[in-house]
């Protein structure tokens, strides 16, 4: 028989245990780093019924209760833990049970504050690709009415890029079948540089085939750019660049992101829309012309979006003056604004609500989930629909996020990147 004290021991260490493991996951939620404008407040909710120290304070000052604490050791009160950013810089923190076992590690960067100008204006986005993309194979049909695939029998593969034929570089897919048809007809033969998915190059021999028309053909379709329809995110007056889409822009037939050779942002105008549904992700229709109202040059093209220089500076009326970019940290779950426009040029603004906030340690590109909620919104589009992305998300007078990708299933809902993720991608990093 077990004595009543014995089972009393066990009940109480099994209670013990228990809570030690549950209030142990709860730090383990924690981020293993996060981000803090200079000057701001976070609170960190930490709920734990032992003796808790945290140790290795650097260039944070901390405050628990509304008492400042700084210092290599210190026991934390049972609470809330308001970390205070006062100087640009990182602190590691390390929590410990009783003062003796590391449970956790959490790294605090404490950013400058940067203000930026809200987007929300429509964009045409026209970019050029470092060499020609090969986005299909197909065989030519030679004289002889027989089927020929001269390039996929010298190994060139879908998402592959052809960067010279015959030494000579090449971008532009009218000058690659010129030289295609110029060097035939001199009987040089073709060697293609071709550069794969990885960024592995090889030289290729290829034999063209004449068909029918006399023309020489390799069985490919190609492309060197693509044009599209997006929307503005931010402008910073700093140094007047630019972030815009929230996501990067890739070749829909091969699915590889383009390679940017060079770039261009251009005002568009929304001229309908095709609403979304359940399943069927809706559009923006917009138009824009090459060579006018240019607004920008684009010089990077990756997954949070694309970044470079303004030349013609434009405004959201809706904010006079440059308003601050938020820290992760001080997103919080309820309601929003974002600034879009559904016809013509005129950006408006609409009500979302943040539904989810994640804690990412480094940078990633869904940071959160939003919902529309505004009414007009939702019956003029029927929620996120392609063209909207990197409409800006505004949250206590702070740039939060961009709009990045909606749920097909549910239009009304989708994903959104962080505006510290974006604006870091510029700070300066580009040449006039």
């Amino acid at each position: 028989m077990i004595s009543l004290k014995r089972k009393l021991g066990i009940g109480l260490s099994i209670i013990f245990f228990l809570l030690l493991f549950s209030y142990f996951f709860i730090l383990i939620d924690l981020p293993s780093s996060f981000s803090l404008v200079e000057g701001t407040e976070s609170i960190v909710r930490i709920r734990f019924p032992f003796d808790l120290y945290v140790s290795g304070i650097r260039n944070s000052v901390i405050t628990n209760n509304g008492q400042r604490i700084s210092g290599e050791h210190f026991r934390l009160i049972p609470g809330n833990l308001i970390l205070r950013a006062e100087t640009v810089g990182s602190s590691d923190l390390t929590f410990k049970l009783f003062g003796i076992i590391p449970i956790k590690s959490i790294t605090v960067n404490v950013l400058p504050e940067i203000r930026v100008y809200p987007g929300g204006q429509a964009i045409g986005v026209l970019l050029k690709s470092r060499g020609v993309m090969v986005v299909g194979n197909s065989f030519v049909e030679g004289e002889d009415g027989r089927k020929y695939y001269p390039a996929q029998e010298a190994g060139i593969r879908v998402g592959d890029k052809i960067l010279e034929i015959n030494k000579m570089v090449v971008n532009d897919k009218v000058v690659l079948a010129t030289e295609i048809q110029k060097n035939m007809k001199e009987n040089k033969g073709i060697n293609l540089l071709v550069e794969n998915k990885d960024g592995e190059r090889r030289y290729v021999r290829v034999i063209p085939v004449k068909n029918k028309q006399g023309v020489f053909m390799i069985g490919l379709y190609v492309v060197d750019g693509v044009a599209g329809v997006g929307t503005l995110t931010f402008i910073n007056p700093e140094n007047n660049e630019f972030g815009a889409l929230g996501h990067e822009i890739i070749e829909t037939n091969s699915q590889t992101r383009i390679d940017l050779r060079e770039g261009k942002i251009i005002e568009a105008q929304i001229s309908g829309i095709h609403s979304g549904q359940r399943g069927i992700p809706g559009e923006k229709l917009g138009t824009f012309f090459q060579s006018e109202n240019i607004i920008g040059d684009i010089k990077i093209n990756n997954q949070f979006g694309i970044f470079g220089k303004i030349k013609k500076f434009v405004r959201n009326p809706y904010f006079k003056t440059p308003i601050p970019v938020a820290a992760n940290s001080e997103i919080v779950r309820g309601p929003a604004k974002i600034y879009t426009v559904v016809s013509g040029g005129k950006i408006e603004e609409f009500l979302v609500n943040i539904e989810r906030v994640y804690h990412q340690s480094s940078p990633g590109e869904k940071g959160m989930i939003i919902n529309i909620t505004d009414p007009r919104l939702k019956e003029l589009t029927g929620g996120i629909v392609q063209g909207m992305s990197g409409s800006p998300i505004v949250q206590n007078n702070k740039l939060v996020g961009a709009i990045t990708h909606v749920f097909v299933n549910e239009p009304s809902k989708g994903y959104g990147v962080f505006a510290e993720w974006m604006v870091s991608q510029t700070l300066g990093n580009f040449q006039d």
